[in-house]
């Protein structure tokens, strides 16, 4: 989700009325506290991980448009009332009224209340999955050179009476057990916490010692690959990606943004467009990004494709002038004005 936030935040915002920019001036400086960066990322975090976000529409003087802030709401705090919603900003408790508001949804509205449906739902075990193995792979480390020291079983009876209990003089004449003398001299040499003494002979189970057996990356690996699936981000992108050469990352790139990117930018400025209709319509462009160079390359030879073939028909009288103009208008490829 963050790699995704990050691309999408580096997306710029134009307008064509150059004499009307005010959405655009709003949307590079949304609040006092963010830069359009951060607004964007956390406006993106929120919708990824909620499956829907909502932006406040705060005016600091009522109905001054040079005084309104739009502001990410944490989508964990929010409670719904019937006219009013009430959520966690800044430290403080807000209640705002629905128009004060404009929801985004990920995927779908949920169809009991406004909140909204994550991908992140039904992808619990995976989460929790990779979690587990991060902790046992720690676990494991934490573990690793612990030993048990103990009387051998073929010690003699009386050895295995007292085992290393057994009183010992040191070099002062005072006594002190073998197991006391062996745990000083370990303490000396920095050993005593990796290696344990036992006075007794003990049957020893190391309870971690199948985790050596454990092969954590796969885990992460086939759980983490499931999540990116939901997200439709590649996994050429990720450190688990497989032959992830210089050529398949740019095509992942450029899928990334086809199919999670671009609508996910698309989402955010179709609704602001539509709740400030008057303070001039905003657009978006990611033609500074590499990727885009590709993908307008590729756009561009089917629209010269769709062309030919429109051509051909209208040359045998299949299809009218008006029809020609009517399907090229529809793909996009002429303006209807």
């Amino acid at each position: 989700m963050n790699q995704i936030a990050k691309r999408a935040s580096n997306v710029k915002f134009t307008s064509e009325d150059d004499k009307q920019q005010q959405l655009v001036d709003k949307i590079n400086n949304p609040n006092e506290h963010q830069t359009k960066v951060e607004f964007l990322k956390e406006f993106c975090i929120y919708l990824l991980s909620s499956g829907y976000t909502v932006v406040w529409k705060k005016y600091k003087s009522f109905g001054v448009w040079d005084s309104l802030e739009l502001i990410n709401i944490n989508p964990d705090t929010i409670t719904e009332g019937k006219t009013s919603l009430t959520f966690e900003y800044n430290g403080k408790t807000e209640t705002v009224t629905y128009d004060q508001v404009v929801y985004f949804y990920d995927i779908r509205q949920h169809s009991e209340h406004k909140a909204g449906v994550s991908r992140l739902k039904p992808l619990k075990s995976q989460v929790e999955n990779t979690k587990n193995a991060q902790i046992a792979k720690g676990i494991q480390i934490a573990n690793a050179g612990t030993t048990i020291v103990s009387p051998k079983s073929y010690s003699n009876s009386n050895n295995m009476d007292e085992g290393l209990d057994g009183l010992v003089p040191d070099k002062i004449g005072n006594q002190k057990t073998q197991k006391e003398a062996m745990e000083e001299k370990l303490t000396s040499r920095g050993l005593r916490n990796r290696i344990i003494v036992s006075s007794k002979g003990l049957d020893a189970v190391n309870l971690s010692a199948q985790l050596n057996n454990v092969k954590f990356h796969e885990i992460v690996e086939n759980d983490i690959l499931a999540i990116c699936d939901a997200y439709t981000f590649p996994p050429e992108l990720t450190p688990y990606g497989k032959n992830a050469k210089f050529d398949n990352k740019e095509l992942a790139e450029i899928s990334l943004m086809e199919s999670e990117i671009i609508p996910l930018v698309e989402n955010l400025i179709n609704s602001l467009n539509s709740e400030f209709p008057e303070r001039g319509e905003i657009q978006m462009s990611f033609n500074h990004i590499n990727a885009m160079s590709l993908i307008e390359e590729r756009i561009q030879k089917t629209n010269g494709t769709t062309i030919d073939q429109l051509s051909v028909l209208l040359d045998k009288g299949i299809i009218t002038q008006d029809e020609f103009r009517k399907e090229l208008i529809n793909k996009k490829i002429l303006s209807d004005e």
